[in-house]
């Protein structure tokens, strides 16, 4: 995977940022997009210490325009992108009963829509440059198990899903791979935050490996699936989550 040119989405924190690390540290040349300007000043400043070939992209992956500009600045810096990593998404806990349609649109917008639209632009370079790429999609467990209070983040996640085989089936003839990576609980500010909203939820009270995940074990896995190591691997979700769907049956 050295030299390999990669963009990361929703890098700027997070799984994301571990994401990014990762593949710096292998020696790819890592864009960083986001649209958190702020945070992805300092993580592109802090990152470069890592290795100095890492750019960063500004985007907001709701505006179908500004993805349009992101994908051409981003594919311009090295004239050419070899893995898309789609990790960019977002979460409200709220009874299905509450949802307001701005809040199912916004989540549906930024985890399903703005990953169709970005991979839908690149996949479309890649071919023209005759480029053997790979994209990989941030899903989750909950994208292939279903839970309470998170009805549009769990509808956008199966949505991934089956996205991310569709794409892997039209694009394998033109050399690109597309698979998914499926997180369980993974030790991020996202989750202790929620730690702390709900203070009787155990997060891994069903998990066999009793422990949340970490962000170095996500981004072991997408750095995997891009690697020629998983060159016959398509149209794959890999669940990272501790044993915890298998689980599902127990009480």
């Amino acid at each position: 995977m050295a030299e390999m040119r990669v963009l990361v989405t929703g890098a700027a924190s997070g799984i994301g940022k571990g994401i990014a690390e990762k593949f710096l540290a292998k020696g790819s040349k890592v864009i960083l997009l986001d649209k958190d300007e702020e945070t992805l000043t300092n993580t592109i400043e802090e990152l470069k210490s890592l290795n100095p070939s890492v750019q960063s992209v500004l985007c907001d992956l709701r505006n179908e325009v500004k993805i349009q500009a992101a994908a051409d600045g981003a594919w311009s810096y090295w004239d050419g992108i070899d893995v898309l990593v789609n990790n960019a998404g977002v979460a409200v806990r709220e009874s299905f009963i509450d949802i307001p349609l701005s809040n199912w649109d916004h989540i549906l917008d930024v985890n399903l829509r703005g990953t169709f639209l970005l991979s839908q632009i690149l996949a479309k370079k890649m071919i023209d440059s005759k480029i053997s790429g790979s994209i990989i999609n941030m899903s989750s467990k909950n994208g292939l198990s279903g839970s309470s209070k998170l009805t549009h983040y769990n509808s956008s996640k199966a949505g991934i899903n089956l996205l991310t085989q569709s794409m892997a089936v039209e694009l394998a003839a033109m050399n690109i791979r597309v698979n998914a990576v499926a997180p369980g609980f993974i030790e991020t500010p996202l989750d202790r935050n929620l730690k702390q909203k709900e203070k009787n939820l155990n997060l891994t009270d069903k998990t066999p490996m009793k422990r949340l995940g970490t962000i170095h074990e996500v981004a072991n896995g997408v750095y995997f699936l891009a690697s020629k190591e998983a060159s016959y691997i398509t149209g794959t979700t890999l669940v990272i989550d501790g044993g915890h769907l298998a689980n599902g049956s127990e009480f």
